[in-house]
């Protein structure tokens, strides 16, 4: 065919014309041979023309290429469309009603701004539905003569108000700094960078060994260091006093440590054994500068394991953990600090206590038991300080002129034989337990609030070493949480009215329990936030349980119920730990991922919108609980 255009003056106008329309007209209809024929003519000689086909088939590729990447809809597009159809009502309501007439619901009388907002949503859903593929890269113009697509919007952030959070990393001088940072906006996306996570102070730690876990008191002004237990060695608990305020420089000065602690000089490591030539060399180097040197802290209990969490009471005046002696020889015990002492204090010693968490101010801890007999606390120490090494009892030292029978041999087939823990609470000040009223209830963690509570309901297995246990037969249930008043009966066998005696608060599980995880499962971890409507639950790998699964669940602030509508981590890799307090939840994420090392990722929200943000990666990562 014969493509009609617009002849000029000149003719050699009028034939780039033909050229244009024959270029524009070829990528949708062929065109006519003899059309063709003249074009690539044309293309030969024309430098001009040649460049517009050019560019013509990148724009074509790019228009194609949209389809693959649906634009973000505003997060205030149904607002404004709300918006949009209540002002349009508002009008009309407002009118007379003799004016009114009534009229029939068709698409032609539909308000201009609410079919507008409706074409918006649909236009905007429809774009979103479609197929996905690589995105769009951005083409430079300069030079290339070929129409450049419009850049993406960035997206926008999403202003959180959120507690601020601290991390450890190791720092360049290759000693481990202690790192907070505010977070007042997040990313719908957190690739697309449209806010970041930077630091606000660091504070250089006189550490000897490796972190394994770090704790912040409630003010903020110290924080609980546990260490990695070595073989021979053990692990220490390390209580170092850090900056409250964001210096002004990016490296704090020395923080002081306290009133029981060592002198800085001459340095020793927390575990207070001097190297061979009479001088601890702190595992960090000091900063060549000399302007700042590390935080140095006193130790609170050495040569242990610590098994399990490590918290402070919420009014900040105790901390609570349960550790075993370093050589394995029995199980862990419950230890309290008080904030001040020297040493932390063991209150049990049948070996088979684990700290769960705090319920209020309220120690909240396990024991275990061979049978499901009636519920018994395990009993106390008494109220005076233990050494702050934890030594095996005499009595689970084994006998040295005992030899193994050569011919025993492991029964792979021998009956697993399953345990059940009895949780209680315990008054840190009086030492008065009062069991909770339930069956087979494991490392329960109540919220802040006190009406939700999480736990394992099942029973336990020995875990090989006769002196650890691990999960047997049960699940992971979210359940409501209440306190009876039982009071004993207030008559004497006379009838008479006896004297009051005080009530007594039985805590127990609501009775209603909702499945999280169905077993069988190595290990969890499950925290709430100060508001008790976000629950992080972290499931451990059967293959690494250093590395888990985390996700987030948002409880209905009515019903206390999980809410299905809301999803906002539906599950990620993360390391053993995180952080979760007023509207953000901190983890670090597994070394490798997307090719990259660890950072410390973020998810803050404001109601029920999610974003993310995270730092730069870095090397041994530990967020502070």
């Amino acid at each position: 065919m014969t493509l009609p255009f617009r002849r000029r003056h000149n003719d050699a106008e009028a034939s780039h014309d033909r050229a244009r329309a024959l270029i524009a007209t070829g990528f949708t209809t062929p065109n006519e041979p003899a059309d063709v024929t003249w074009l690539e003519k044309h293309l030969a000689g024309c430098a001009e023309c040649a460049t517009d086909a050019t560019a013509y088939a990148a724009d074509r590729e790019l228009l194609r290429a949209l389809r693959d990447q649906a634009p973000e809809p505003p997060r205030d597009l149904w607002a404004r469309t709300a918006a949009a159809i209540e002002q349009e009502s508002g009008r009309r309501d407002r009118a007379p009603r003799a004016l009114r007439a009534p009229r029939p619901w068709r698409i032609g009388r539909v308000p201009v701004g609410v079919a507008s907002g409706f074409l918006v949503i649909i236009v905007v859903l429809g774009v979103s539905l479609a197929p996905r593929s690589i995105p769009l890269s951005p083409i430079d113009p300069a030079g290339s003569g070929i129409a450049a697509a419009t850049p993406n919007a960035e997206a926008t952030s999403i202003a959180v108000v959120a507690e601020a959070l601290a991390w450890i990393q190791v720092g360049s001088d290759g000693s481990f700094e202690f790192r907070r940072a505010s977070l007042d906006s997040v990313c719908p996306d957190v690739r697309s960078g449209c806010a970041t996570l930077d630091t606000g102070s660091t504070t250089r730690l006189n550490l000897s060994q490796a972190p394994q876990a770090v704790v912040q008191s409630p003010s903020g002004s110290e924080i609980v260091v546990v260490t990695s237990a070595s073989s021979t060695g053990g692990a220490d608990i390390v209580v170092v006093s850090v900056p409250t305020a964001e210096p002004s420089a990016s490296v704090s000065p020395p923080a002081s440590v306290g009133p029981e602690s060592t002198p800085p000089t001459p340095t020793v490591d927390p575990s207070g054994s001097p190297d061979a030539s009479g001088s601890a060399e702190p595992s960090g180097s000091a900063d060549p500068s000399g302007s700042a040197g590390p935080a140095i802290g006193h130790s609170i209990a050495s040569g242990i394991a610590v098994v399990g969490d490590t918290a402070y009471s919420p009014d900040g005046q105790w901390l609570a953990f349960s550790a075993r002696p370093a050589d394995g020889l029995a199980g862990p015990d419950l230890y309290l600090w008080r904030v001040g002492d020297d040493i932390a204090t063991k209150i049990t010693s049948n070996h088979r206590t684990f700290f769960a968490g705090w319920l209020g101010n309220q120690v909240l801890a396990n024991t275990v038991v061979s049978s499901s007999g009636p519920l018994v606390a395990p009993e106390l120490n008494p109220p005076e300080p233990a050494e702050p090494t934890a030594t095996p009892e005499p009595t689970a030292t084994p006998d040295p002129t005992a030899t193994p029978d050569p011919s025993a041999t492991t029964d792979p087939f021998a009956l697993v034989v399953e345990e059940h823990p009895v949780a209680f609470t315990m008054d840190p000040e009086t030492r008065t337990i009062a069991v909770v009223a339930a069956q087979d209830m494991w490392r329960p963690q109540v919220d802040p609030t006190g009406r939700s509570v999480v736990y394992w309901a099942g029973t336990l297995v020995s875990d090989g070493t006769g002196t650890g246990w691990s999960l047997g037969t049960g699940r992971l249930v979210i359940d409501g949480w209440v306190t009876d008043e039982q009071a004993p009966d207030a008559t004497d066998a006379t009838g008479a009215t006896a004297a009051p005696v005080p009530t007594l608060p039985v805590p127990r599980p609501a009775g209603h329990p909702v499945t999280i995880v169905e077993g069988p499962t190595v290990d969890f971890d499950a925290w709430f936030d100060p508001g008790g409507l976000r629950l992080a639950v972290w499931i451990a790998d059967p293959a690494d349980p250093a590395v888990g699964t985390l996700r987030l669940i948002v409880l209905d602030p009515d019903t206390l119920e999980i809410d299905p509508t809301v999803d906002p981590l539906p599950g990620v890799a993360a390391l053993r730990g995180v952080s979760i307090n007023e509207g953000r939840l901190a983890w670090v994420t597994p070394p490798g991922q997307d090719g990259e090392g660890s950072h410390v990722q973020v998810l803050g929200w404001h109601g029920r919108a999610f974003g993310q943000v995270r730092t730069i990666q870095a090397e041994r990562l530990f967020v502070v609980r």
